[in-house]
């Protein structure tokens, strides 16, 4: 079901998002349908979006699903293994005040440990896209966004102006 999302300075996005005790109840699989599907119609609406946490849609759960490079992959409380000293800037937006886009420097390569959606504990390795979109959204459970994260305040701009700049040819 196409869930409404909550806008930046609703309460909810700051609060820790709790464990799930049960990975494979119909409640959580349930959520992931729910993000799955609010995922693709604002991607269809807007041209972008890779990854959506629940707390996003207003359920205060540890559960991500991320789509992205013909990917789609599920993160049921995740935790992060290790991550590079590494760091790279890259532009973020998020759904929850998609008008604004800015440089976020954040680790290259992560190592990220949760459940998937069948319940199975499986351990990723990304870098680059990847390990940015699960910071992103790992952040979300944490009650964090990406203004949190100190980005360069230059490099915030409009999403008109994002895409004017960065998103043509």
């Amino acid at each position: 079901m196409i869930t409404e999302t909550l806008e930046l300075g609703n309460p909810a996005l700051r609060q820790v998002a709790a464990i799930v005790n049960e990975p494979l109840s119909s409640a959580t699989q349930q959520v992931i349908q729910d993000l799955r599907d609010t995922l693709r119609d604002f991607r269809a609406r807007n041209g972008w979006g890779r990854a959506l946490g629940a707390p996003v849609i207003g359920v205060p759960q540890r559960i991500v699903l991320i789509e992205i490079d013909d990917q789609s992959i599920v993160l049921i409380n995740p935790a992060f293994e290790q991550w590079s000293n590494e760091q790279d800037g890259g532009y973020e937006s998020c759904i929850t005040f998609p008008s604004l886009w800015g440089v976020v420097s954040r680790p290259v390569r992560v190592v990220v440990v949760a459940l998937d959606e069948t319940g199975v504990a499986r351990r990723w390795e990304a870098n680059g896209p990847l390990a940015r979109v699960m910071q992103h959204e790992i952040d979300h459970l944490d009650g964090l966004i990406w203004l949190d994260r100190e980005p360069d305040v230059e490099s915030i701009c409009t999403n008109g102006e994002y895409r004017r700049r960065y998103r043509q040819g």
